[in-house]
């Protein structure tokens, strides 16, 4: 039912994955506008008349939905904005700063609600609401449920913590909605106390849902390393192209829907520049196919015949063996020269691996490879694992 509704007023035609991206979005913020101006004149008007405290509240809860919904469409629209001269990036990131103004907004109507619960409980109101009234107010629990079912199916079609904050906040209202039934009810029968203690449940309700929500934006907008899944799938796509033999020092760099990857590719030494600069813009070409990115591609040499880098290889993976420290060797090079003799390579480390961990792992492989390469000075290069 939703995927008909969504294809009957957002098509999906030939442009950008973004702008459709963008267009569901802001489908969904005009939706979510709708819905709470129909229903805060309904909680309103039934607040002032039963003279409830918690429906009046729950009425302001809904007109604050309002807002939280034209932060929506406006996240959207700045996320689809294009690339500019002061960000080269485009403005994918737009839409985590509305996600966080939201979480913000949630946690605020927390706090007021607890302030006006906790008066509630002190000073209880005896209210006499006629039961066509609580079947209406249940009527709009029905709406608002339905309203976060689509936006939350609209979040996992176009992967959006965006429309999953406003799912959220369609929810909790509803929630809100449905603990103000139980206290007009309790109310009728003299248990007046009830209304206060479930504006509080509201209010917690509300605050958790809103940390939530803002501890995922937040880490989006400082920059979350990607998951193993994404890197992956990189590599593997890499790896596909005749020629490469390895991939590593794979970095991710998402703005909203837009992703940038840089990676390292190693090839045989014995290939000219010419060969190099072909595999390179193929494994571009074939990643921008499949996932849509536009990477910069790094090339490394590797010396498959040297005997050395061989024995080095045949060292270090021994030591991983025992280490688990080591989760990837990669890019050995046996660089000699007139002033120097270098012995070069890469490791990967597990991402919680702390910096102490990371210099001991250093001075170990040094000290272990300079006891058979004495006449070479030892280079490792220790990366951790989202750079795999």
């Amino acid at each position: 039912m939703f995927q008909r509704l969504t294809d009957k007023f957002i098509p999906d035609t030939k442009e950008t994955s973004s702008q459709y991206r963008a267009r569901i979005g802001i489908f969904q913020g005009k939706i979510s506008i709708t819905v709470n101006s129909f229903l805060f004149i309904i909680k309103f008007t039934l607040g002032l008349i039963t003279g409830a405290i918690s429906l009046i509240a729950d009425a302001i809860h809904t007109l604050s939905d309002m807002i939280t919904s034209f932060i929506v469409i406006w996240g959207f629209k700045q996320a689809d904005k294009p690339a500019d001269a002061k960000h080269p990036y485009g403005h994918g990131r737009a839409e985590y700063v509305a996600t966080l103004i939201i979480s913000v907004l949630l946690c605020v109507a927390g706090i007021e609600f607890i302030e006006v619960s906790i008066d509630r409980i002190k000073n209880p109101i005896i209210s006499e609401p006629e039961w066509w009234m609580v079947g209406l107010i249940f009527f709009t629990i029905l709406i608002k449920e339905f309203t976060a079912r689509y936006a939350n199916f609209l979040s996992s079609k176009i992967a959006s913590g965006l429309l999953n904050a406003d799912a959220w906040h369609h929810r909790v209202d509803a929630i809100s909605s449905a603990l103000v039934i139980c206290a007009l009810i309790a109310g009728k029968y003299g248990f007046t106390a009830i209304d206060g203690w479930v504006g509080l449940s509201v209010s917690l309700l509300l605050i958790y849902t809103g940390f939530d929500i803002a501890r995922d934006s937040v880490d989006d907008l400082i920059g979350a390393p990607p998951n193993s899944d994404e890197l992956d799938k990189i590599r593997k796509i890499a790896l596909s192209v005749d020629k490469v033999l390895g991939v590593h020092d794979i970095i991710v760099h998402n703005y909203g829907h837009d992703m940038y990857v840089s990676l390292h590719v190693e090839i045989d030494a014995k290939k000219i520049a010419a060969e190099a600069h072909d595999i390179s813009e193929e494994v571009e070409m074939i990643l921008k196919k499949q996932i849509g990115v536009e990477p910069t591609i790094h090339i490394d040499l590797v010396y498959l015949d040297n005997p050395m880098v061989k024995e080095v290889r045949n060292k270090l993976e021994s030591i991983s063996k025992i280490d688990k420290r080591i989760k990837n060797i990669y890019d050995i090079r046996i660089v000699n020269t007139n002033n120097h003799n270098l012995i070069l390579f890469g490791i990967n480390t597990p991402l919680a691996i702390s910096r102490g961990d990371i210099l001991e792992l250093d001075s170990y492989l040094q000290k272990s490879l300079s006891a058979i390469f004495n006449a070479y000075e030892i280079r490792p290069k220790i990366s951790p694992i989202y750079k795999n």
